[in-house]
């Protein structure tokens, strides 16, 4: 009588976990459009009833023991979208409102109108700023537009032939400090191998244009100098359009192509303060330039870049797959704003679930290990992109049909137990 009795919970048992195992392909199912959602799975387990002598005992069901959450990649749909960001790999966005900290798959981020990189509900998207403290805070782009910054390094690195004219330094025009001044650009050029130009801000924000000149003045010597408009730093601004020599460096190359000897690191080939016209403040600039090399080819530039941002606005964002955050402002400059964070934990499948696509750390999970895409064991970012759920619909139909068939026995073995007892009780 026991064991039929048993039975009857057995059935409500069934009943119930299979109940719960529907909801649960209910809610992956509901969720087969959602950004970044992670399917998860109804772990089932028997329940015991009896005395616990082996061949005594009686079953009493099943139950949910735990509803888990599968960690896959999800497909990474192509958006063209700037801040939307896909991970590929490990590692989870740091989210956070106020002094809580929530992780995301989800990368469907905006910017607020204070400038903040946001997730679609407001909650502010971590990083490390450029020239932060180090520690993870809200990213602004407006930062960029609020400061002035101005040049104090510039930096060439390219080739020059080696196989053109010689050039006395001598007869090479010098514009001096004449006013008004009487050598031209075309005078210049007249003598330079190659000549290219590169624009620096000062202090105020303001650009000017500085014109390189690199004179082949031996076999294995090029003197290069600079060069600023003359009504940059010509106080009356009576003429426009010529040059003043700003600085020189004569450098030295090697049978082998290479300079010779090799500039040391961190040592600049010159350095020039500009009184500017314009009443900024006089600033030094350093020339760098490397690597260079004379081979017998054509005269290239193969990078220049210098440290000033100007003043600017930002026109569009771009997120590189390490995710470093960058700007193009409307002066033309691309600036660094800052680095997203990425975090991670021992057990990704033990973090809870909040709703929003939101998740928090749990006792299952550990803490957080936090750092940049690309780097240890995090995944790269891959911007233009959102990661798709990971929900496969027809699997779980196939389930669904399987729980409604549990479901359905369960509730049948209630049934026939009940009949039984119907008969016991016409006995009596």
């Amino acid at each position: 009588m026991a064991s039929i009795v048993n039975g009857l919970f057995a059935g409500r048992a069934g009943i119930t976990s299979h109940g719960s195992a529907i909801a649960v392909a209910g809610d992956n199912i509901s969720n087969a459009n959602t950004i970044g959602f992670k399917a998860n799975r109804a772990e089932f387990e028997d329940l015991l009833a009896g005395s616990g002598v082996i061949g005594r005992q009686f079953g009493s069901g099943s139950a949910i023991t735990h509803v888990s959450t599968v960690f896959e990649q999800g497909t990474l749909e192509f958006t063209g979208r700037p801040l939307d960001l896909g991970i590929s790999g490990n590692g989870y966005f740091v989210l956070a409102q106020n002094d809580q900290r929530y992780f995301t798959r989800a990368g469907n981020f905006k910017v607020d109108s204070a400038g903040f990189i946001v997730n679609q509900d407001g909650l502010a998207v971590l990083g490390f700023p450029a020239n932060g403290s180090g520690a993870l805070e809200p990213i602004n782009i407006n930062t960029l537009q609020q400061n002035s910054v101005e040049s104090t390094e510039v930096t060439i690195a390219g080739n020059i032939d080696a196989s053109t004219n010689l050039v006395d330094t001598a007869v090479i025009p010098d514009p001096g400090v004449a006013v008004p001044p009487t050598v031209t650009y075309a005078d210049l050029n007249a003598y330079a191998a190659y000549s290219s130009v590169v624009d620096v801000f000062d202090s105020l924000g303001e650009k000017h244009t500085t014109s390189l000149f690199f004179y082949h003045t031996d076999t294995n010597e090029y003197t290069v100098r600079a060069y600023v408009n003359n009504e940059d730093v010509d106080a009356t601004g009576t003429l426009t359009g010529y040059p003043r020599l700003v600085g020189e460096k004569i450098m030295q190359f090697g049978g082998n192509g290479q300079r010779n000897p090799l500039p040391v690191v961190g040592t600049p080939d010159f350095t020039t303060n500009i009184a500017w016209n314009n009443e900024s403040e006089a600033g030094e600039i350093a020339f760098t330039f490397s690597p260079m090399t004379q081979y017998s080819a054509a005269s290239n530039i193969l990078s220049i870049s210098q440290d000033g941002k100007g003043v600017g606005v930002v026109t569009t964002l771009a997120v590189s797959s390490g995710g470093e955050v960058s700007a193009l402002l409307t002066n033309g400059q691309n600036a660094v704003i800052g680095t997203l964070a990425m975090a991670n934990f021992a057990n990704p499948e033990g973090l809870a679930r909040l709703g929003g696509n939101l998740l928090s750390l749990s006792a299952q999970s550990g803490e957080p290990v936090y750092g940049t895409a690309e780097s240890g064991n995090f995944g790269s970012i891959k911007s233009g992109t959102v990661e798709l759920s990971t929900v496969d619909i027809a699997s779980e139909f196939v389930k669904i049909i399987t729980l409604q068939r549990g479901f359905q026995a369960s509730s049948r073995i209630i049934n026939t137990i009940n009949q039984l007892l119907n008969e016991i009780i016409q006995l009596a």
